[in-house]
């Protein structure tokens, strides 16, 4: 009986092993705490969640701004930035008007440079208005300069990207409280390090769209408009317009010698008919003598 004991032996010490390994707890990660939640937990949301409308009184900012259900209750969503350029008389005078403007329509300077070149001192403010307000600044300026040089407004209808980016950061905050409450019940620290990996890659994702959602909030509401305004250099002014005055007078009378010119064409013909005349009359007498 020995020798099949031994034979066995090694069997069943491998039998009772993977026994053992077999009713070994499973690591409770939090795809499969979550319901088959799979690794792109994010993404399987998103493209579940977009299918049906977005649930109302979900957080999105700390202000509690309520994600819309669908675009027509979201509103339309525009940036309008423009740019104007203008020459003044008044470099100083110019810039203490603008600056009224812009206390009077809550306006505020983003940028103030100024430029001083061979022939002109120029000065570009770039300014962030109230969206409100945008089209009454406009018109101030139009009032007050003679003449644009430059005129440009743009508007760009941002209303779907800020609803996407809105349904998005919802769709992944749903997903980072899933993950919260299976991290409540991990056990070893195996677990806990597991779920706490995919907290941490969901809060970036989350952080990212939050500075999107931001920046497209801070350009809806504040227009953008850079006014450059220059004030040419007095010798400038001076040789400039005596040039230009130049060079109109001498296309003047350039343009005015060949009027007259061909009003004269009869005359010159003659006059040419009259010395080929001449010229036969003096070859032939010069023949005969």
């Amino acid at each position: 009986m020995t020798f099949p004991f031994r034979l066995f032996l090694p069997v069943l010490l491998f039998a009772f092993v993977t026994s053992c390994a077999g009713h070994e707890p499973e690591l409770p990660t939090p795809e499969r705490a979550a319901g088959g939640l799979s690794r792109s937990a994010g993404m399987a949301d998103e493209a579940r969640v977009s299918k049906s409308p977005a649930p109302l009184a979900v957080e999105v900012t700390e202000s509690s701004e309520k994600i819309p259900q669908n675009l027509q209750e979201l509103g339309q969503k525009i940036i309008r930035q423009g740019e104007v350029v203008f020459e003044t008389g008044d470099l100083k005078q110019t810039r203490v008007f603008l600056d009224s403007l812009v206390r009077q329509y809550d306006a505020y300077l983003a940028n103030d440079d100024q430029y001083k070149y061979e022939d002109r001192i120029e000065q570009r403010l770039v300014i962030r208005i109230p969206a409100d307000n945008f089209d009454e600044l406009i018109s101030g300026l139009e009032n007050t300069a003679r003449r644009f040089d430059r005129k440009t407004i743009s508007a760009r209808d941002v209303t779907e990207e800020f609803f996407d980016v809105s349904l998005r950061l919802q769709i992944k905050k749903e997903t980072e409280q899933r993950y919260r409450d299976i991290l409540v019940r991990a056990k070893t620290v195996k677990e806990i390090l597991e779920v706490e990996r995919y907290i941490g890659r969901i809060r970036a994702e989350i952080e990212s769209l939050e500075g999107r959602l931001k920046y497209l909030r801070n350009r809806i509401s504040f227009s953008t408009l850079t006014v450059t305004f220059y004030q040419l250099k007095p010798e400038a002014v001076g040789f400039s317009s005596q040039f230009l005055v130049a060079l109109k007078n001498g296309w003047n009378s350039f343009m005015l010698f060949l009027l007259g010119v061909v009003s004269l064409w009869p005359f010159i013909l003659a006059g040419l008919i009259l010395l080929l005349v001449l010229f036969v009359i003096a070859g032939r007498k010069k023949k005969a003598g």
